[in-house]
């Protein structure tokens, strides 16, 4: 992605909209929008972002925070519902997380790798020396769990990861006019509507969270 170049700014500003239906990057094309809230007389930032095609793509961070995500069950859970007695187990739970992006309201958008280092560019950096987060990539955490399950009941494990949250808006510029302006601000100056949501890490690469551990009646 080329570094953004100063000079004379012909700007264009948009006012957000309710989030169209995503149409895939799959698609290799940019005849139809698939940047959400924007129609098709406005060119498609997030596509041409996505793809190298602008002169210059930047992420402007407006919020960011760390708090703990949702809980997710990890695994199969134990069975013991027809014994006659304590079961035993001695198992390894590993639970996977990435990047979550989200185009005003829009989920499940694929960001492709130079379109992430961009988003990730703009992202405030972590203050901290044991924590730390890296848009775009893969982490893993895992347990053991040894224990034992009464007759005539199950568990499970769930984790829930500690996650960044970061709001923000995207600059683009191209070279040359598209659709009567160089500048196009992303759904709009200062607004909230890029979202991303990425897991946070320990300084060895693993994913920081808390596992739960529970038992229910079959």
């Amino acid at each position: 992605m080329k570094i953004l170049k100063n000079g004379r700014r012909r700007t264009a500003m948009l006012t957000p909209a309710l989030a169209l239906a995503l149409i895939p990057f799959s698609t290799g094309t940019a005849n139809a929008n698939t940047s959400p809230g924007w129609g098709d007389d406005k060119p498609d930032v997030i596509w041409d972002c996505n793809n190298d095609n602008a002169d210059s793509c930047q992420y402007h961070e407006v919020n960011a925070w760390t708090q703990l995500g949702k809980r997710r069950q990890v695994g199969n859970p134990v069975y013991n519902c027809a014994g006659s007695r304590d079961q035993g187990f001695d198992l390894t739970f590993k639970a996977d997380r990435t990047t979550e992006y989200s185009f005003e309201q829009t989920t499940g958008v694929e960001v492709k790798a130079g379109f992430s280092d961009v988003l990730e560019g703009g992202m405030s950096a972590s203050s901290s020396q044991s924590e730390t987060w890296k848009v775009g990539t893969t982490t893993s955490a895992m347990t053991t769990l040894k224990g034992t399950i009464p007759p005539g009941e199950a568990g499970g494990y769930w984790f829930a990861p500690y996650e960044r949250h970061s709001q923000g808006w995207l600059e683009v510029h191209y070279g040359k006019r598209k659709n009567g302006h160089y500048f196009w601000y992303y759904p709009g100056q200062g607004s909230t509507g890029v979202q991303i949501k990425t897991p946070v890490t320990w300084p060895d690469g693993t994913m920081k969270g808390k596992w739960y551990w529970a038992t229910w009646k079959c």
